[in-house]
């Protein structure tokens, strides 16, 4: 099973997410310097209500994380990937399979999505 977890690059001060096999590993390769990024234990995720919850900025300018807070770990999902994620929780196979399609269409125009749009940095 993989999942999100923080990291921080002791030679260049880099910060990111990366997502990785359970347990994560104590320490990585840094993705800018290659130096070794150590993972961070961090309170995100603790205190999700109310003034908590509204005062989180939405990730890339949009609203999909504050309109869909039961579907977990989508403000960390690239906003292209956004819509199928939403149907696949939720078992809406109709737009699951729309979403698959259009997605593919577009790759096959345009090949894959640029590294800077799927990457998550805070």
């Amino acid at each position: 099973m993989r999942r999100l977890f923080d990291y921080r690059c002791t030679a260049c001060g880099w910060a990111g997410e990366r997502l990785v096999e359970v347990p994560a590993p104590r320490g990585l390769a840094c993705g800018r310097c290659s130096e070794e990024a150590v993972r961070r234990y961090t309170t995100a995720g603790l205190r999700r209500s109310g003034e908590a919850l509204a005062a989180i900025s939405p990730a890339a300018g949009s609203t999909d994380c504050r309109d869909n807070p039961d579907v977990p770990g989508l403000c960390h999902v690239a906003p292209g990937a956004r819509r199928s994620m939403i149907a696949q929780y939720r078992g809406d196979d109709d737009t699951l399979a729309a979403e698959r399609t259009r997605q593919t269409r577009r790759y096959e125009e345009h090949g894959p999505v640029p590294l800077d749009q799927v990457l998550h940095t805070h």
